[in-house]
């Protein structure tokens, strides 16, 4: 409902009253696309993750902050003020659509639940993000992602008995991403998405509630199908397709100490690597023999470095990769092609960010290129340009706390003076 359409999503807003990681990398997606997305923050300090983490409590926010939060807009509002709560069903009256992550049951005691906000704008998507889901015994129960990944089930996949000799697993290694939050954030954003296109074809409006760790099930569907539909063994990582059991779907260690990955699943790709492990074999065993075991494969893998594998194997049609370094990921062509590493405008307020006086943040870009009928190629057209089309330009960064209330409640018919008596009352800053 916001005027100036920019990016493919330009013309939507978006309501955005979430913190930390789930709900800001949701609306990163849709903001990047060139949707207006309007954090709406509490006036006492924000988004606890500006003060989390290298650079935390800069007026810019820290670097994590700034990840997950250009290109968006910022309000504060103290949502326990009715003053607070009135301005933000004003706002809901003009938002394609409304995301929320409070613990089940406090939107409603704020008065700002999906049943009032729809009051105002029968149009409104409207989703609750949450660990647990808004019904069922935990949906009361704090937590985080490690919590939401335990009760899934998934946590448990990731002991290896081999490592310990098969006397169980006496500790579990965590995955160095946060991953029921950034699915959850990915399942709010297509929640978001079917709400808005679902109200421009039935013209109503809709609610989802999204669970975390339910998304974490749904990742789990072939981990759990012959478990679930044919009374198999329950899923353990010992016995899981694609885990480490298999020889065509593994990784292996060079001489030099590095490592590559193999995804030979079809049986050509593993039947053309095996051929040429054979030939490079010092024990001149055939690829039958070494195609057999993880073990042979090892062997054979062993006896070169990584990159003279990578010589001989470079067109061959094997499915093998280097395992590379975050910072060599970052540093490789196919990152720099691809533009997935974006660096934003500097911000407004003086701060002078990691790259040094008058230079933005360096960031993962958008996963997503888009490409409009007519134009020559999407790769260039990855970020909303502010103003303009959808392109591969510089984005804007995070905003400061609040730095967008006048602009906002301005565009709602308030006056200046309305502002000075907001700020006074602590409504906003």
């Amino acid at each position: 409902m916001s005027g100036k359409v920019v990016g493919v999503l330009g013309g939507l807003r978006v309501l955005d009253l979430t913190f930390y990681l789930p709900g800001p990398y949701a609306t990163l997606f849709l903001a990047d696309l060139g949707a207006e997305v309007i954090k709406v923050e509490n006036p006492a300090g924000g988004d606890p993750l500006r003060g989390l983490g290298p650079e935390g409590g800069s007026p810019a926010g820290s670097v994590f902050f700034q990840a997950i939060n250009r290109n968006k807009k910022s309000v504060t509002l103290d949502l326990k003020d009715p003053q607070g709560r009135d301005l933000l069903l004003r706002l809901a009256r003009t938002a394609d659509a409304v995301l929320e992550q409070y613990r089940p049951g406090v939107a409603k005691r704020l008065g700002i639940d999906y049943e009032a906000l729809r009051q105002v704008n029968p149009k409104l998507a409207y989703v609750s993000l949450s660990g647990y889901g808004q019904t069922g015994p935990r949906r009361h129960e704090a937590g985080h992602d490690i919590n939401y990944m335990a009760r899934s089930g998934l946590l448990s996949l990731f002991g290896d008995e081999e490592e310990t000799g098969g006397r169980g697993c006496p500790r579990l290694p965590l995955p160095p991403i946060q991953i029921a939050d950034l699915n959850g954030g990915n399942l709010a954003a297509l929640a978001l998405l079917a709400g808005m296109l679902s109200a421009r074809v039935t013209g109503q409006g809709s609610y989802v509630d999204v669970s975390m760790t339910d998304g974490l099930l749904a990742l789990m569907s072939m981990t759990a199908a012959n478990y679930l539909a044919a009374g198999g063994q329950p899923p353990e990582r010992s016995n899981l397709f694609l885990a480490g059991g298999e020889p065509f779907y593994n990784v292996y260690l060079t001489a030099d100490g590095r490592f590559l990955s193999v995804g030979a699943l079809e049986p050509k790709f593993w039947a053309n690597l095996c051929e040429i492990l054979a030939e490079h074999d010092p024990e001149e065993k055939g690829a039958g023999a070494i195609g057999a075991s993880r073990e042979e494969a090892a062997r054979v893998f062993a006896t070169k470095e990584s990159d003279e594998w990578l010589r001989l194997l470079d067109g061959r049609d094997v499915c093998v990769a280097p395992v590379l370094t975050v910072a060599e990921a970052l540093a490789s062509d196919l990152v720099a092609e691809r533009g997935m590493v974006v660096e934003t405008e500097p911000p407004g307020d003086g701060t002078v960010g990691r790259g040094g006086e008058g230079k933005g943040y360096r960031q993962i870009g958008s996963p997503l290129a888009v490409k409009r009928a007519g134009e020559p190629d999407g790769r260039e057209r990855k970020v909303a340009e502010p103003g303009g089309a959808a392109r591969h330009s510089t984005p804007r960064p995070a905003p400061g706390l609040g730095e967008h209330n006048r602009e906002v409640l301005l565009s709602l018919g308030l006056s200046e003076d309305n502002l000075k008596v907001l700020v006074a009352r602590g409504v906003i800053v």
